[in-house]
């Protein structure tokens, strides 16, 4: 009789047992769903005080930071490390309230924490960067800075922090080391220069300069040397331009028009191809691997068709060039200036050189009138021409 009794009740409790395990397992997924809710909405109810509660402490840590001040996060935050001690964001957010309370040495102890729970955060790296910047060591502050980069490259911040840590040589030594590494911020270190001052463009070119060549190639520094040569920087444009652009045989640049490209508009020390609608260019080979510009002027006036800003010490220099399948008349037709202008005036032409077929020069004397100078070739009114294997040299 006593095992009936005990076999009819066993149901009843066991039917409870499941019950209160189901509605305990929905209140818990109720709770969890909250908890990731208020992540992305830090206003969505949510419950703080269970063990899994890490989405809403954080999100009602970051609430309180912003609606009554840093002193009345540190709880919440605190709350959140325990549901999630292995997060770097997490404790961070402890560190940033405690800093901004003015709780400084408790918070360089939490800072400490996350600056070994991996580089990720941002706070962290701007806070050891500030830290490494009051000692002067220059080379934390650029591993710090280079971490927060890599994963911002676009930082809003970031020619301001570059600028302070460029501000002296051994500054400017350490952000080249971090930039020899390739992170993928160096290709926005050159080409987004918006609108920095000439101290920090000098600042740049040092820096690129003792970080050699490959890291950057010549179209990612067209921008930088053009900006420059507009801030009558021209010793720096060309010392750039000479770092990440392959030489030519002689002062002129893409003397073989290898690197020409007719879709786009030029800049920096790239040869500049007249936009005139009287005027046609385009390329072809004579040979394969010679690449010949043809030119044909509609014009009623000989105009300018090709330039090339050019950094020449005072001397005497000989420039040469070819005139592939063209007559001595047409040849003739082209004209040469290398001045500190693009007057029509001081075109000239060129000498046939006896000793080699199509080939003509032109002789002139630089002087220090001005930093940079201009290389124009002139096409005679409704002519054709040729050129190719254009080169300078000084005599």
């Amino acid at each position: 009789m006593p095992a009936k009794i005990a076999s009819g009740t066993a149901g009843p409790i066991g039917k409870a047992l499941a019950i209160f395990g189901l509605v305990a397992f929905v209140v818990a997924a109720l709770l969890s769903g909250s908890d990731r809710q208020s992540r992305l909405f830090p206003n969505a109810p949510s419950l703080v005080g269970w063990p899994y509660d890490t989405g809403a402490a954080r999100s009602k840590a970051i609430m309180a930071f912003v609606q009554t001040g840093p002193a009345s996060a540190i709880g919440y935050a605190r709350r959140s490390i325990v549901s999630d001690p292995i997060s770097a964001q997490t404790v961070s957010i402890l560190a940033r309230a405690q800093l901004y309370a003015g709780q400084l040495a408790p918070a360089q102890k939490t800072f400490a924490v996350t600056s070994q729970m991996g580089w990720r955060d941002a706070l962290t790296q701007l806070y050891w960067m500030d830290q490494a910047l009051q000692v002067d060591d220059v080379k934390v502050a650029a591993q710090r800075l280079d971490a927060l980069l890599r994963q911002t490259p676009d930082d809003e911040n970031r020619d301001k922090f570059l600028a302070v840590i460029s501000a002296t040589p051994e500054g400017r030594h350490a952000i080249s080391e971090r930039l020899k590494l390739l992170p993928n911020w160096a290709p926005v270190y050159a080409t987004y220069i918006g609108n920095l001052p000439p101290d920090q463009l000098s600042q740049r070119v040092d820096v690129m300069l003792r970080t050699g060549s490959g890291i950057w190639d010549c179209a990612s520094t067209e921008d930088l040397a053009q900006k420059l040569i507009l801030s009558n920087m021209y010793a720096e444009a060309q010392a750039v331009w000479h770092l990440n652009c392959p030489n030519s045989r002689s002062y002129v640049y893409d003397g073989e028009f290898e690197r020409v490209d007719l879709t786009k508009p030029s800049s920096g020390f790239n040869w500049v191809l007249s936009d005139r609608g009287d005027v046609d260019i385009a390329l072809a080979e004579d040979r394969p691997g010679q690449r010949i510009l043809t030119i044909d002027v509609k014009a009623a006036v000989s105009v300018p068709v090709l330039r090339q800003t050019l950094i020449l010490t005072p001397g005497n220099y000989r420039l040469t060039w070819q005139t592939p399948g063209v007559s001595k008349d047409q040849a003739r037709a082209l004209r040469v200036s290398l001045s500190c202008g693009s007057g029509r005036d001081e075109a000239a032409n060129g000498e046939p050189d006896p000793t080699r077929g199509e080939t003509y020069s032109a002789d002139f004397t630089v002087d220090s009138e001005c930093p940079a100078h201009l290389l124009t070739f002139w096409l005679d009114a409704r002519s054709s021409a040729r050129i190719a294997n254009v080169a300078l040299n000084r005599l």
